[in-house]
C-alpha cells in the first residue's frame, strides 16, 4: 500500500512509499482510508518539533489521525462494526489501567498512544485501529465531515469546559481549522458577537471565518486586539476567549481580553510564554485548558453533524491526493490552506 511516511528523525524526512499491508490481530480493525485530513500537529512532526508525552516520535512511522473510510476486516475474536461500514476512526487510546483511564478520562492518560503520533497513522491507503475506537457512520455524515471529526471531538470537549450561553461576547486567537472550528461551534450554541484575530498572512483565512459565522475577523497584534475588544465592549473585556494560535503572544492577548469573571480556553501548543499571572486573580477568571476528547465528545460531534448543526468540510480549501502530500504540507506551511484533505481512494 501507499503511505506518508516519517522515514527518520530529523527535519523533513518524509516520503510517499509503498509499505505492506498489515493485518489485523486480535481487538483491531483494517480500514480502507478514503479520506484523511492534514493537521498542524503534522506539520510539527515535519519539523521535529513535536514532542509528545513520555515518548519521541518513533521512525518509521505513517502519519495521519484525522480520517474516514470502511472496515475491510476485522481481526479474530474482535466484536465491532462489520466490513463494508463507513467508519470515522478515534485518534486516542489509554492505558486502560491508570487514574485517568479508569474515570473515563484517557484523554490525560501518560501512557496514551495516538495514531500519527505514537503509532501508525491514517495517511495510507490502510489502517490497522483498535476496533474500539471506530464511530459507524450515519448516512447523513459525509465522508469528508467524517475525517474531520477528530477535531470537532476537541471543539466539542472546549464547549463542556466553557459552557457558552447564548450572547456570551466570544473571540477566537488563531484562524487555523481549530479555531474556525471553534467560531462554528460558538455560532450554534448562539454565543456572540463572535471575533476572530489573526496575524499578517492570515487574510485568506479570515475570510473563511467571516463564512464561519465570525461577525468579525482581522489581522490584530496585541496592542490592537486590545484596542478593538476595550472599543467594542467598553472595557469589559469578551467573556470566552479561545486560544488556538499557540504563540506566546497570542497566549497573553487572551489574558489582557478576557473579561472579568470571564473564561479562556487555551488549546495552542505553545510550551512557555510570559504572562501578567496577576490579571487572571484580579479578574476572577477562569482559565482551562482543553486536550484531545474521550468518545462521548465524538458522539455528540457526530450528531451535531447529522443534524445540519455543524459543518467542519465547509473549512476544507484544499483537496488532494496522497501522492501530491507533501504539497499540502506547503500550503499548510505557507497558511495558504485552512484545511487540507487528501481523497486517499486516489492515488493519482
Amino acid at each position: 500500500m501507499r503511505a506518508l511516511v516519517k522515514t527518520a528523525p530529523g527535519v523533513g524526512n518524509l516520503s510517499v512509499i509503498d509499505t505492506p499491508t498489515p493485518t489485523p490481530g486480535a481487538g483491531e480493525a483494517l480500514v480502507r482510508i478514503q479520506r484523511s485530513g492534514l493537521c498542524g500537529t503534522d506539520l510539527l512532526v515535519y519539523d521535529d518539533l513535536y514532542r509528545g508525552r513520555k515518548r519521541p516520535v518513533p521512525c518509521p512511522l505513517i502519519l495521519g489521525h484525522e480520517a474516514s473510510g470502511e472496515v475491510v476486516e476485522l481481526g479474530p475474536n474482535t466484536a465491532g462494526p462489520r466490513p463494508g461500514t463507513r467508519v470515522a476512526i478515534e485518534a486516542v487510546t489509554g492505558c486502560g489501567a491508570c487514574f485517568h483511564c479508569l474515570r473515563g478520562n484517557y484523554n490525560l492518560c501518560q501512557d496514551w498512544h495516538h495514531i500519527g503520533l505514537t503509532i501508525a497513522g491514517a495517511l495510507a491507503e490502510f489502517a490497522i485501529v483498535p476496533a474500539s475506537s471506530l464511530f459507524p457512520l450515519p448516512d447523513a455524515v459525509s465522508l469528508d465531515n467524517a475525517a474531520l471529526l477528530e477535531p470537532l471531538a476537541t471543539v466539542i470537549n472546549t464547549l463542556e469546559r466553557t459552557r457558552p450561553t447564548p450572547g456570551t461576547p466570544s473571540a477566537v486567537i488563531g484562524p487555523g481549522p481549530f479555531g474556525l472550528l471553534h467560531v462554528q461551534a460558538l455560532r450554534a450554541a448562539g454565543a456572540g458577537p463572535i471575533v476572530v484575530f489573526g496575524r499578517p498572512g492570515d487574510e485568506s483565512r479570515l475570510e473563511v471565518a467571516r463564512r464561519a459565522g465570525a461577525d468579525d475577523a482581522l489581522i490584530a497584534d496585541r496592542a490592537a486586539a486590545n484596542a478593538y475588544v476595550a472599543d467594542r465592549t467598553g472595557g469589559v473585556g469578551m467573556g470566552l476567549v479561545i486560544e488556538t494560535a499557540g504563540t506566546a503572544e497570542g497566549v497573553q492577548t487572551a489574558l489582557d481580553i478576557t473579561a472579568g469573571k470571564g473564561t479562556l480556553a487555551t488549546l495552542g501548543l505553545v510550551r512557555s510564554a510570559e504572562i501578567d499571572v496577576l490579571q487572571v486573580m484580579r479578574k476572577d477568571m477562569t482559565w482551562v485548558g482543553v486536550v484531545a476528547s474521550v468518545r462521548r465528545h465524538w458522539a455528540e460531534a457526530i450528531r451535531l453533524v447529522a443534524a445540519g448543526r455543524l459543518n467542519p468540510a465547509a473549512l476544507i480549501t484544499h483537496r488532494m491526493t496522497l501522492d501530491r502530500a507533501l504539497d499540502g504540507f506547503t500550503a499548510l506551511r505557507r497558511r495558504e490552506a485552512v484545511k487540507v484533505m487528501y481523497d486517499v481512494a486516489s492515488l493519482s
